[in-house]
């Protein structure tokens, strides 16, 4: 057991470097990690890839390879390709209304030519005084031939007189890679078939109304960074590169192509479980249908809880099958009905199962996955499954078994056809898993494309990820921790104390944890905590906090300096706010209060300078970590919480001091949720502004259509932040 004592971290060893100056809506998202090294450094020592960049622009190429450079990843110019008859990559006509769409035309392209793993962009300017122009036009915006000096006059030209207020641009990159190395969970396919992955990074700033600099190219020299605080073209190369919108889009291409090289350089590794594990497998399901089908994280951990004597490897394989087997629990279901001859012809209702089922639906998780843990497609008899493999080994286990290991198989191939013949609504909901009234909310809401998009999202366990303190440790203190632990990590560009996790491990125990070096945190969560943009020295209610991770995250933002008061209804939660924040060392500046049942109450609190309300809600965006939770979205659960969301918003709004901020937040994916209730909100105070109204994560249509790896990406949280006037 690991030690119960806190580790101390020696004076003058708590924070290594700096924090930069908070400010504007760009701030920090260019820099390096808050470590002192990057996190592709750390993810060097992996296979080398070879890529080829479908451009003739020399400009772009050289810019691509300096980025590339320091993580072993080497871009070929495809103006150089040639077949073997000596044919170059056909030209691409790019007529798509968007950068994307012209991206993925290139990419695939040169791929169907070549075979080969291709990257293309495709960037441009974006003025907001010109409702988006140039555009997907920014290359040949003053016509042809294309030229860099004519377009940037006629940019002037057309911005001639506008105050700087009305100069506002961004630059706009999207990468697209397709082919072999964009395959995988999530990856999106053109219509003949070939994979890709798309990556978008923008860059803000003003247009100048003068060229400054020589350096750069395209518009550089008239785009003034918010970031640097000058022109690109007077940016040296180094400098640009942190921030710039292909640096960007680079930096989110790169965490995929590290996730999937870290996934490759592992290799594929067996289940091991023996007849001890399959019974744990056993107890797990049963502890979790014991509890009315919810706390599946608890009835695992009890079960290894009870089975010390088992090892990492067991562990890892239990952990997999356990969660498998709740996110295709109805799935699972109508094939333990079609053993029993029980079939009905409603939707499954996993919540009907009781403990006693649990045999048979472990059993049949063991069919429904070959010997590396893979979902198998139940379309031949004679595939081999890891019961089949388990069996080989212990063949008196067959004799145990609650059913004959080829009916087990059968009767998921049997729900296989049952499914295909199925009514389409029907099927689509025993497939993803998911109460029929969710699916219908979804589609309600988001429309079929962006909830079948979401649906394939949350099919894939969310990566461990944690947050970084930093007046306690480094990022990459705390990276090189987890290391040790045989754990590589990525820091997404947009949150430098951010850690997202390749593997698991057990990280809790760790020192850096014990000292407060880290919690564990979804990165969608720290970008709520951001979005509060709390200053030094604010006085910030977080109004839900249950057990403090935001109120964590803001007291770190915030430099340890000012006041953050934690309120909850549930005493319990507020005392492990209380733990945390004393472990973090902003125990002094955090203080809890539980909420009292009178609204009247509330005036002793005093007023704040920002609110946060991480609202009660169906928690649809976290599916990902609590899978046995879809079957409960059913329309009474789902029509619980706006009414309520509502009231408790415009109760927390009465805290706000004048000219602060109310950020209202929930992490669902239903429109009536959030932007109804922000709607809402609006109409009971019309005086305030709404500053803005984000989507984060698959709860944003735009995010998942650049086909996101969800094993590192965040869970689907909504943001609106409203100011009260002075």
């Amino acid at each position: 057991m690991p030690p119960k004592t806190r580790h101390g971290r020696p004076n003058g060893q708590q924070a290594r470097h700096t924090r930069p100056q908070r400010g504007g809506r760009n701030d920090q998202r260019g820099g390096k990690p808050r470590g002192g090294q990057s996190t592709p450094r750390q993810l060097s020592s992996l296979p080398p890839v070879t890529l080829l960049f479908a451009t003739g622009n020399a400009n772009k190429l050289r810019e691509l390879n300096e980025l590339c450079a320091p993580i072993g990843v080497t871009v070929q110019s495809g103006a150089q390709w040639r077949d073997r008859d000596g044919k170059r990559l056909p030209n691409v006509v790019e007529d798509a209304p968007d950068f994307v769409g012209n991206a993925l035309l290139k990419a695939a392209s040169a791929c169907r030519a070549t075979g080969l793993t291709v990257l293309a962009d495709d960037s441009g300017l974006a003025v907001d005084a010109l409702d988006g122009a140039p555009g997907v036009l920014s290359a040949r915006f003053a016509g042809e031939p294309r030229d860099d000096g004519r377009n940037i006059d006629k940019l002037l030209s057309d911005l001639d007189g506008k105050p700087k207020t009305e100069r506002g641009a961004h630059f706009v990159c999207a990468l697209v890679l397709c082919g072999p190395a964009a395959e995988g969970p999530g990856c999106g396919f053109t219509p003949d078939g070939l994979p890709w992955r798309a990556y978008t990074g923008r860059t803000f700033g003003t247009i100048t109304t003068e060229r400054r600099g020589e350096g750069g190219f395209g518009y550089d020299p008239v785009f003034l960074s918010a970031d640097l605080k000058r022109t690109f073209g007077e940016a040296g190369a180094e400098a640009k590169h942190r921030v710039s919108h292909r640096g960007r889009a680079f930096s989110l291409l790169m965490n995929d192509l590290a996730a999937s090289r870290e996934a490759l350089s592992r290799g594929a590794t067996p289940l091991f479980i023996r007849p001890k594990g399959l019974e744990a497998l056993v107890s797990s399901i049963a502890g979790t249908l014991d509890r009315g089908l919810r706390y599946a994280g608890k009835a695992l951990a009890q079960t290894f809880a009870d089975r010390p004597h088992l090892g990492s490897k067991e562990r890892s394989a239990l952990s997999a099958l356990h969660w498998h087997a709740l996110r295709n629990l109805s799935r699972l279901q109508m094939a333990s009905d079609w053993l029993t001859g029980s079939q009905s012809e409603g939707a499954p209702d996993p919540r009907t199962l009781g403990p006693t089922a649990a045999g048979v639906l472990a059993c049949l998780t063991l069919s429904d996955v070959d010997a590396m843990g893979g979902r198998l497609g139940h379309r031949d008899p004679g595939e081999r499954s890891a019961l089949d493999d388990l069996i080989a080994r212990r063949k008196d286990l067959a004799g145990q078994l609650p059913a004959p290991r080829r009916q087990l198989g059968k009767a998921l191939r049997a729900t296989r056809a049952a499914l295909a013949a199925a009514p389409d609504e029907f099927a689509s909901a025993v497939t993803a898993g998911v109460h029929p009234d969710f699916l219908a909310a979804l589609k309600s809401g988001l429309g079929d494309a962006h909830a079948a998009l979401t649906l394939d999202y949350l099919g894939h366990r969310g990566p461990p990820t944690l947050r970084v303190n930093p007046m306690r440790a480094t990022a990459f203190e705390v990276s090189q921790e987890v290391l040790r632990h045989g754990v590589r990590s990525l820091t997404p560009i947009d949150l430098p104390q951010a850690l997202i996790c390749l593997a698991t491990a057990r990280l809790t125990t760790t020192e850096l944890f014990h000292d407060g070096a880290f919690e564990m945190q979804d990165a969608g969560s720290q970008r709520l905590a951001e979005r509060v943009d709390a200053q030094p020295g604010q006085r910030v209610a977080d109004w839900c906090a249950g057990a403090g991770g935001k109120a964590l995250a803001l007291a770190a933002i915030m430099d340890g300096k000012g006041e953050i008061m934690a309120l909850d209804v549930h005493a319990t939660r507020l005392s492990e706010c209380k733990r945390r924040a004393k472990r973090a060392g902003v125990g002094d500046m955090l203080s809890t209060r539980a909420h009292h049942a009178n609204p009247a109450h509330d005036n002793d609190l005093g007023l704040f300078d920002r609110v946060l309300v991480d609202a009660p809600c169906s928690s649809t965006g976290a599916l990902r970590r609590t899978p046995e939770l879809r079957w409960h979205l059913d329309k009474d659960w789902l029509e619980r919480f706006p009414a309520q969301q509502v009231v408790i918003a415009l109760r927390a709004a009465k805290r706000v001091a004048p000219g602060g901020r109310l950020i209202y937040a929930t992490c669902s994916l239903l429109p009536s949720e959030n932007e109804w209730v922000t709607e809402q909100i609006q109409k009971e105070l019309p005086e305030w502004t709404l500053l803005s109204s984000e989507r984060i994560g698959p709860a944003s249509h735009d995010y998942l259509r650049s086909h996101p790896i969800s094993t590192i990406g965040p869970d689907g949280f909504f943001c609106a932040v409203l100011a009260r006037p002075e």
